[in-house]
C-alpha cells in the first residue's frame, strides 16, 4: 500500500482529515513527489495532544509501528504497523531556504483472519483425501469449517499453527462433498464469519473387478 501526498505549508487541515486505514501486520509506504534539492524527514506519533509536531520529534513506540531498516528519510519510506489504535505521521521537505510540513492519520485495525481450502483432487471410495488450507492474519487460528453431501452436513473444528495447513479426510460412500469454512479466529481472538467459496471434494465409485476366464479351446475337445 502506498500513499502519496503533496507537501503543504500547513498541517492543521491534514490533522482533520480521516485518514487512512490499514490492518496490524501490515507495511505501507509513505511517499511525496520528490523535488531537486529537497530532503525529506519523517516521523511517527502514536500520541499527539499538546505536542507542537513542526517541533517535537516521533514518539511512537516501535512495538507499535516502526520505519522499515529504521530509515526515515527520503521521498518515500516504509511503515510496519503492529498494534491497532491511531497514528499520526509527520513529513518535513527541507531545502536551502524554507522548511515545509505536512501531516497525516493513520487508523491501524486489527488484523482480518482468513482461511480458504484449496480445490482438491478427486478420490475414490474408502481412499484418503487431502484438503490444503490457506491461512492469513495471526497465527495460530481455529477455524470451524462443514461438509454436505446429499445425505448429510455437519460441522467439524480444527486448530491450526501453521499455514499452509493439510488435513486428511475419507468417505466411503461416492459422491460429491461441499467443503466451507465458516469462520476462523486468530491469535488475538479476532473472528472472521465470513463463509468462503466452497470447494468440492469429488469422490468416485470404487471400480469393480471381474474374474477373467481364459479360453482353452482344448477344454471342448472330447
Amino acid at each position: 500500500m502506498t500513499v502519496f501526498l503533496s507537501l503543504l505549508l500547513t498541517m492543521l487541515p491534514a490533522m482533520a482529515q480521516e485518514g487512512i486505514v490499514v490492518f496490524a501486520g501490515q507495511t505501507s509506504t509513505l511517499a511525496v513527489e520528490a523535488k531537486d534539492g529537497h530532503t525529506y524527514t519523517w516521523e511517527l506519533y502514536h500520541e499527539v495532544d499538546g505536542l507542537n509536531l513542526a517541533t517535537e520529534p516521533g514518539n511512537c513506540q516501535t512495538s507499535d509501528a516502526y520505519f522499515i531498516d529504521g530509515i526515515n528519510t527520503g521521498a518515500s519510506v516504509e511503515v510496519m504497523w503492529l498494534s491497532p489504535g491511531t497514528y499520526f505521521f509527520t513529513v518535513t521537505a527541507a531545502d536551502e531556504c524554507s522548511n515545509n510540513l505536512k501531516a497525516g492519520k493513520i487508523t491501524v485495525k486489527e488484523s482480518i483472519p482468513v482461511a480458504y481450502f484449496l480445490d482438491p483432487l478427486p478420490v475414490c471410495a474408502g481412499d484418503p483425501a487431502e484438503l490444503t488450507i490457506e491461512l492469513a492474519g495471526v497465527g495460530p487460528w481455529a477455524i470451524e469449517y462443514t461438509i454436505e453431501s446429499e445425505d448429510i452436513i455437519h460441522t467439524e473444528t480444527a486448530e491450526i499453527t501453521n499455514s499452509p495447513h493439510t488435513i486428511e479426510v475419507i468417505h466411503e460412500k461416492a459422491g460429491t462433498y461441499l467443503y466451507t469454512i465458516t469462520s476462523v479466529t486468530d491469535a488475538n481472538g479476532v473472528t472472521n464469519n465470513e463463509p468462503t467459496g466452497q470447494v468440492s471434494l469429488e469422490v468416485l465409485p470404487v471400480p469393480v473387478t471381474s474374474p477373467i476366464e481364459r479360453y482353452n479351446p482344448l477344454s471342448e475337445v472330447k
